[in-house]
């Protein structure tokens, strides 16, 4: 109970406090890419963070809280840089281009819990929270078009689209600047594929 009330009043905005959670939740990702939660130690986890048991659980209960608290932690720092407080949406496509720069530039600082986060998205609690919050911004082609339609997935074919190609990128080094990604996905997005080729290049089945 002690542990769990000075934890409770620790300056999450302080860079010590800042540097020590990420080299922690990084330090869990990379565990967790190769081995399930139930099989990782408290004392694996801090020698490969390099912290020591005692910071870990001035922070955290055990391994399973930690998880669940690394999960928030990162929602509210997406919330804050890539939403940046507008829970509007969005009316232009630069609106639309400047969020996912935005979000790119967030899985670039991020990029082992990110990379880990868009991976699994299919079981993460965390990628449908996230995944929620974005499509909201963007227009929803199911309440658009009628049950039976195809259409009605448009944005959801897309958004697995845009999520698919930021792991690429990811994969790939990050060499393309996230302003030029985002340009190329937002065009795709809103203007269609056959645009988009028409734009960049011609592709070709062979």
């Amino acid at each position: 109970m002690e542990e769990n009330t000075r934890a409770s009043n620790i300056n999450n905005n302080d860079r010590r406090v800042k540097r020590t959670k990420k080299a922690l939740r990084n330090a869990l990702i990379e565990l967790l890419d190769v081995k399930p939660l139930n099989l990782i130690t408290v004392k694996e986890l801090t020698e490969k963070a390099d912290v020591n048991r005692a910071t870990f659980y001035f922070y955290y209960k055990d391994m399973f809280d930690m998880l669940e608290c690394v999960k928030d932690e990162l929602y509210e720092i997406f919330r804050e840089e890539v939403m940046a407080g507008d829970d509007s949406g969005f009316t232009t496509e630069e609106e639309f281009v400047e969020y996912i720069t935005r979000f790119l530039v967030f899985c670039r600082e991020n990029y082992t819990v990110c990379r880990f986060v868009i991976k699994n998205e299919g079981n993460s609690s965390l990628s449908e929270r996230i995944r929620n919050e974005i499509k909201q911004q963007v227009p929803r082609s199911d309440v658009v078009f009628p049950e039976g339609d195809p259409r009605r997935y448009l944005t959801d074919f897309a958004f697995s689209a845009i999520m698919g190609t930021i792991l690429k990128w990811m994969d790939d080094g990050m060499l393309t600047q996230p302003r030029k990604m985002a340009e190329f996905m937002a065009n795709t997005y809103t203007n269609g594929a056959e645009t988009t080729k028409k734009q960049y290049g011609r592709l070709h089945f062979d």
